[in-house]
Formats: C-alpha cells, sequence, structure tokens
C-alpha cells in the first residue's frame, strides 16, 4: 500500500534534482547552455527521459522560474517587514546567485513566449507587493513619495540590482562595484534616518 507514496516521493526528488541542475547550468555556462543532454547528464538519467517530467524546455524553464520566484517573493515579502526594509530589500536584489539566475531567465525570455509571459507575470506580482510597501515605508525615510514615488524608487533599486549583478557577471569594466557600494550607503544613511525618526517606546 505504500509503494504510491513512494513513487510520488522519488518524483518529487527527481522533479527539484532536474530544477538544480537547470539552474546550476544556467548559472555557470548560461541559459544557452539548457538542453535535454546538458541537463540529464547532471542528473545521470537518459536525455527522453527528462521529457517525462518537462514535456518541453520552455516547461522546464518556466518551472525553474516559479520556483525561484516563490522563494524572491516570500524573501521580499519577509524584507519589506523587517525593522531595516530597505537594506533587507537591498541584500535580496544584490544577491548575485539569485538575480543572476533572473537576468539569464529575462534575457531566455526574448526568444521563448511562454516564459517572457511567466517573468511579466513575476514581475507584476514583486511591483506590485514593493510599491504597496514603499506607500507608507516613504513618510518613514523622510522621503517626498509624490516627488519620488514608489514606482520609481522600486525600479531604481531593482534596476540597479539588475545591471550590477548583470554587468559583474558579464565582467563588463563599468565601475558596478563602486555603484553597489554608493547604493549601500545610502540604505544605511536612510535607514538611520528612519530609526532617528520612529518614535521611542515608552518607558516603564
Amino acid at each position: 500500500m505504500t509503494e504510491p507514496r513512494r513513487r510520488r516521493a522519488a518524483t518529487a526528488e527527481k522533479f527539484t534534482r532536474l530544477l538544480d541542475a537547470t539552474e546550476e547550468i544556467i548559472l555557470s555556462e548560461g541559459y544557452a547552455a539548457v538542453s535535454s543532454r546538458s541537463v540529464a547528464a547532471r542528473v545521470g538519467i537518459n536525455a527522453p527521459l527528462l521529457h517525462y517530467y518537462f514535456p518541453t524546455i520552455d516547461d522546464l524553464f518556466v518551472a525553474v522560474l516559479r520556483r525561484r520566484a516563490e522563494r524572491i517573493l516570500e524573501r521580499m515579502a519577509v524584507a519589506l517587514a523587517s525593522p531595516e526594509p530597505l537594506r533587507a530589500w537591498w541584500k535580496i536584489a544584490s544577491d548575485p546567485r539569485g538575480t543572476g539566475l533572473i537576468v539569464e531567465l529575462v534575457a531566455a525570455a526574448n526568444h521563448r513566449p511562454a516564459l517572457r509571459a511567466e517573468v511579466g507575470k513575476v514581475a507584476r506580482e514583486l511591483r506590485k507587493m514593493q510599491m504597496e510597501a514603499l506607500a507608507s515605508l516613504l513618510g518613514e525615510y523622510g522621503v517626498d513619495a509624490e516627488e519620488f514615488p514608489p514606482a520609481l524608487i522600486a525600479a531604481a533599486i531593482q534596476g540597479l540590482a539588475f545591471s550590477v549583478v548583470s554587468d559583474q557577471a558579464a565582467g563588463y569594466d563599468t565601475a558596478h562595484e563602486e555603484a553597489a557600494a554608493a547604493m549601500a550607503r545610502l540604505v544605511t544613511r536612510l535607514e538611520e534616518r528612519r530609526a532617528q525618526r520612529r518614535p521611542r517606546p515608552a518607558a516603564r
């Protein structure tokens, strides 16, 4: 009676290993290196078996994106509710592995309509979450939301992180380290300002 459960567990494990292998190929060799053969070889299975789990390579890319997006959305929600939201947000956005994977998936999406649609869906959900949080947070940082609206702040943080990670991975000499360091200083200054502006708890 337990055999079906064992098969389901084995399927879930194989599914996870295939996604892990695909991520590693994307990060080490780029999205163009992903194929049924390259992924199957990393996992140690025959290439045709890959299509039992993912009928097409597009399905594989979409599954990789969805898993990564789920993690990012969960981490972002925690970050935006943390004691230092901007610092936590910047840490996530500038993570070389997580953002590096997204950079490659966005590039792949230019040639894969199904993936492009999924990227758009994730981007909208993430930006909506960020903008809703910023609508209440900006005042705490002393930032005028009319002059610097949430849409601008969110695009600036995500855009800079995307550019820094992309240029770093490509080895471009674009002073990306200087830009990242300046952003880290700005975030520190804003977090210090927010801490000073927040009311202190009343003494008991």
